[in-house]
């Protein structure tokens, strides 16, 4: 992750901030700057694809370039989120949904992509706990997906609704649900993220007010 207090972010293809309070994993906003030609210094990403909230329901998809003479905002739904370059390298993220605000210039178009719930970045140069949470959360939208076989257009229609942070807490209950009836799991990782699911789910517990409704309410 590329610390924010050092570069200029305006100077870079893409960034991911770091994750604010009280999450402690993955990423609070993903910053792309998309621009008319390549710069060579860096990563520059050619297009922003991700899924969105259509005006009849569902979900549509929306593939983000420049220029850019559409819209500026958007509400994004749980899933992908991939930047491709023009020499075919991929930068891939996961999101529980949030909002997409586009600043459309003649030199460059930028893409904000905010959300409550973590912003998790698939990177497979490493083993880590965002990673592995990553992984596990998308088994369970396959299995849910799955789970709406023949109606796929009210499961598209419950995840254009769905709340970000009730969707992610509702993935971490179940996670943990699954976590605890399979104790035979024994690497670094999955111990982390046991741990994590526990203490995530305890720290949002303690708030009475707030209850994390089962995944298949919410989905």
């Amino acid at each position: 992750m590329i610390d924010t207090d050092v570069f200029d972010t305006d100077q870079l293809g893409y960034n991911f901030f770091p994750p604010a309070a009280p999450h402690t994993v993955g990423h609070s906003q993903l910053k792309v700057i998309i621009r008319p030609a390549p710069t060579e210094a860096h990563y520059d990403p050619e297009s922003l694809t991700c899924s969105v909230a259509g005006r009849f329901g569902g979900v549509e998809p929306l593939r983000v370039h420049h220029p850019w003479l559409l819209d500026t905002a958007y509400r994004v739904c749980a899933g992908h989120v991939t930047l491709d370059d023009r020499k075919g390298k991929r930068v891939t993220a996961f999101t529980f949904g949030g909002e997409l605000h586009i600043e459309a210039a003649d030199q460059r178009t930028v893409c904000r992509l905010t959300s409550p719930a973590p912003i998790l970045h698939a990177s497979r140069l490493e083993d880590s706990l965002q990673q592995r949470l990553g992984e596990e959360v998308e088994i369970l939208f396959a299995e849910r997906r799955a789970a709406w076989l023949g109606a796929e257009e009210q499961f598209e229609r419950r995840l254009a609704q769905a709340d970000p942070l009730a969707l992610y807490y509702a993935c971490l209950a179940a996670l943990c649900q699954k976590f605890d009836c399979d104790m035979e799991r024994e690497d670094d990782i999955d111990h982390a993220l046991r741990h994590f699911l526990r203490a995530a789910l305890a720290a949002r517990s303690a708030d009475a007010a707030i209850e994390t409704p089962p995944l298949a309410e919410v989905v």
